[in-house]
């Protein structure tokens, strides 16, 4: 008789379960053995290494698709409303993606360099959280070019823009991100893990948009091409690693 059937017949008896007997979910309840490991799970690594490779993109789309302009022009922002919201969204999910690429590359340090992985995750992770409120006034900058006069709109974002919350609690803070990628990609170069060139490159990345700002959006979209190099090349080393060698890194 199995293990079911034992049951089922000391419940009609009254006795309970039979000693030593166990159900299904028991048994998949049971503790490992000691000293037992668990396979190594892909899921972290996956999605870091998708990370890595997604953020860059989409930051170039963000750029591609931005309409002209170096300030929030009320005018244009009411020709191209498609564009402002879609370069804002796109915008917006390519800073999420920062969020695991920092996680990711704090992950691959935390053997060799752990203080600078902490450090580094902790100032990258500050700045996105700050940076993503960053790209959501699009929208409002947009309603109110449908809703108010120019000369409003314009007041009204300026205004905002100026307000010390906004100045020291949003905008400054977002540039964070940008710290905390560089203090682990410079731990990822003297770790190996990138050649040393990687740094520099990525930096330019950064420096380009800032430097073309009154540009067109298709030159500051450059910017965003060593990063797909940089980003992308370590992205698919990370994807290309064994699930026991993901996790082993780190120890």
């Amino acid at each position: 008789m199995n293990d079911q059937a034992n049951i089922t017949a000391y419940h009609h008896t009254g006795q309970g379960a039979p000693p030593g007997a166990a159900t299904g979910w028991a048994r998949e309840a049971e503790p490992a053995e000691p000293g037992a490991e668990r396979p190594a799970s892909g899921f972290r690594r996956i999605v870091a290494g998708v990370a890595l490779l997604a953020w860059p993109v989409l930051e170039f789309l963000a750029f591609v698709t931005s309409p002209p302009g170096a300030t929030h022009d009320p005018v244009i922002f009411r020709e191209q409303d498609t564009k402002v919201q879609l370069s804002a969204l796109l915008y917006l999910w390519a800073t999420m993606a920062i969020i695991p690429t920092v996680l990711g590359l704090s992950h691959l340090l935390r053997s060799r360099l752990p203080r600078l992985s902490e450090i580094g995750a902790a100032i990258g992770l500050l700045g996105a959280a700050h940076a993503l409120t960053l790209f959501t006034t699009d929208f409002y900058d947009l309603a109110l070019a449908h809703e108010l006069a120019p000369a409003q709109a314009e007041q009204v974002t300026a205004r905002a823009n100026d307000l010390w919350g906004f100045v020291y609690g949003m905008l400054l803070p977002g540039f964070l991100t940008h710290v905390g990628l560089y203090i682990l990609l410079i731990g990822a170069a003297v770790a190996r893990v990138l050649p040393w060139w990687a740094v520099p490159v990525a930096l330019a990345g950064t420096i380009v948009p800032f430097l073309t700002v009154e540009l067109s959006p298709l030159v500051q979209a450059i910017g965003a091409l060593p990063h797909i190099l940089v980003y992308g090349m370590l992205g698919l080393r990370v994807l290309r690693m064994s699930n026991d060698e993901w996790r082993y890194v780190a120890e």
